[in-house]
């Protein structure tokens, strides 16, 4: 295994050419989905240079961010990175077979930037989720004794939570914020987020480095998932202020 340590930037290719190799060869799924949301299209190239010009620490930090309820695809950062393992697809982006990265590392660092994610997220939930309930609660429906019964609920049901959150792209970015507001268990919440991460990125980056050049292939399953996990979010949104209203339109207030 490599020192963890990235190729020098003069390995590296540049310019339009190595442009067009970090985005690999686009099936007709990736074209359509480019063109229906180009702001997603935007943000993943984005993610693509920022991991060609940084390497592990680009997968670190991004791994990081996407598990602190920043929606940052990190199916895009594991595939891709895992595709820059592949030396043919490596010279392609970086310039040079020799500068391919190592799938074991990048498992590791996509491992550990996840995990941390999740204990400051975490961490944020469990200092700072009581204080803001019990201040602004009342805007988003929610009251400071419901937090009590969230407590209650995760100590039943979060190993779930945390576990399948971790397998569902965008649910997984904010999974760990609600269970630091109901402060699970931190013992579990890291034995399970453990659990749940393990898959995701040893998965990810062992598909990106069969595929090569053809990793954005796996957009066609990761993008339906997404859009139906959004739109589950947005029904479960507006299911709650529904039934919040009606209950609080005929109890009294309890503070």
């Amino acid at each position: 295994m490599p020192d963890g340590t990235t190729e020098p930037a003069k390995h590296r290719g540049t310019g339009p050419a190595a442009t067009a190799g970090s985005v690999g060869t686009l099936d007709a799924f990736t074209l359509v989905n480019r063109k229906v949301f180009p702001l997603l299209a935007v943000f993943t190239d984005s993610v693509q240079r920022l991991i060609a010009d940084n390497g592990y620490l680009a997968v670190f930090v991004l791994m990081m961010l996407g598990s602190m309820c920043i929606p940052i695809p990190s199916e895009v950062v594991m595939a891709f990175a895992g595709a820059l393992c592949a030396p043919v697809f490596a010279a392609s982006v970086l310039g040079s077979p020799e500068a391919a990265l190592s799938v074991g590392w990048v498992i590791a660092w996509g491992i550990a930037g996840s995990m941390i994610g999740s204990w400051l997220a975490y961490g944020l939930g469990a200092w700072g989720g009581r204080p803001a309930i019990d201040r602004w609660g009342r805007y988003i429906l929610l009251r400071p004794h419901e937090v009590d019964r969230a407590h209650a609920w995760f100590e039943r049901r979060g190993e779930a939570v945390v576990f399948l959150g971790r397998l569902v792209p965008l649910i997984r970015a904010f999974v760990s914020l609600p269970a630091g507001v109901a402060k699970m268990d931190i013992r579990r919440f890291t034995l399970f987020t453990f659990f749940g991460v393990i898959p995701w990125c040893v998965g990810l980056a062992f598909a990106g480095k069969a595929l090569g050049a053809q990793w954005q292939s796996l957009e066609k399953y990761f993008v339906p998932v997404s859009i139906l996990a959004a739109i589950a979010v947005v029904i479960a949104a507006i299911w709650w202020i529904r039934m919040r209203r009606r209950t609080m339109a005929v109890e009294p207030s309890i503070d």
